[in-house]
């Protein structure tokens, strides 16, 4: 699996085909016209070649091959521009349907963004909430109130984990230092 690394594999703003993909696509369209192309550079690289070792006789007549290709490859251009002027509507209807699903695209990533946008909004809000509610805000509120229990977190008072039987050392055995000690030590 080797891939070609002279040809860039960019896809095209409009339709999304890489330029090899594009290249073939127009030779298949217009199969003349590359050959024309190549015709004509292969005529003027002889004519240079006969050219250098003072040829002349043969220097012309690669001079009039490259004409004559390059007159067949504009042919060749008119010629396909004339043919493809018929399927215009065609190339129009598909590039419609590629501009809908960009637009398509483009919406569903613009409503998934405005979702993902609103949910972080309710996540901050409720963040918020609770870190007022363990700092202590929303219970003093409450005290003022006449209310001395606090409605936004249940009370943990008196109530030990089970795990914490099980743990040798009493007192602060969850807390953790943060270069990795343990806090006993």
């Amino acid at each position: 699996m080797s891939t070609s690394p002279t040809v860039p594999a960019t896809p095209s703003f409009h339709t999304g085909e890489s330029y090899q993909e594009k290249a073939w696509r127009k030779f298949r369209e217009q199969p003349l016209v590359p050959i024309g192309t190549l015709v004509t550079c292969g005529a003027l690289i002889m004519a240079t070649v006969k050219m250098r070792r003072g040829d002349s006789q043969s220097l012309n007549n690669w001079l009039r091959v490259r004409v004559i290709a390059q007159g067949a490859t504009i042919a060749a251009v008119c010629a396909g521009t004339y043919a493809l002027g018929s399927t215009v509507g065609e190339e129009t209807k598909q590039t419609k349907q590629l501009d809908e699903i960009q637009a398509h695209r483009e919406a569903r990533a613009g409503r998934d963004r405005k979702e993902f946008e609103d949910r972080l909004k309710a996540a901050e809000r409720q963040w918020n909430e609770t870190e007022g509610a363990l700092s202590g805000r929303d219970s003093n509120t409450n005290i003022a109130k006449g209310d001395s229990t606090s409605k936004a977190l249940p009370s943990v008072q008196g109530q030990v984990p089970q795990s914490a039987s099980s743990r040798s050392g009493t007192g602060w055995w969850w807390f953790k230092w943060p270069w990795g000690g343990s806090s006993s030590s």
